[in-house]
């Protein structure tokens, strides 16, 4: 298991087998991918723990990262929005 799901399951307190929704609110499908909100390779190698942080990581189905690394649907902004009104529910 790559180390960015890794971060995003133990913060949320997720095992590998649970079903994780996408983070977009009007989504209901399953999570297939825990991916970067802004891409790894805008960090560089010695900011591996930037790039992983929970903050940069958001729940998504399918459609939804493809809709998002497209930039047809939604903006960097819009995701990191709705993922940190996600994290802040947690406190």
């Amino acid at each position: 298991m790559q180390n960015h799901v890794k971060v995003y399951l133990n913060h949320f307190g997720y095992g590998e087998d649970d079903f994780i929704k996408c983070e977009r609110p009007e989504c209901n499908k399953r999570a297939v991918d825990i991916m970067h909100l802004i891409p790894r390779s805008k960090f560089g190698k010695k900011r591996k723990d930037e790039q992983d942080h929970i903050t940069n990581l958001f729940a998504g189905c399918r459609l939804c990262h493809t809709a998002f690394d497209d930039g047809k649907k939604w903006t960097l902004e819009e995701m990191q929005k709705i993922h940190l009104f996600n994290l802040s529910r947690l406190i």
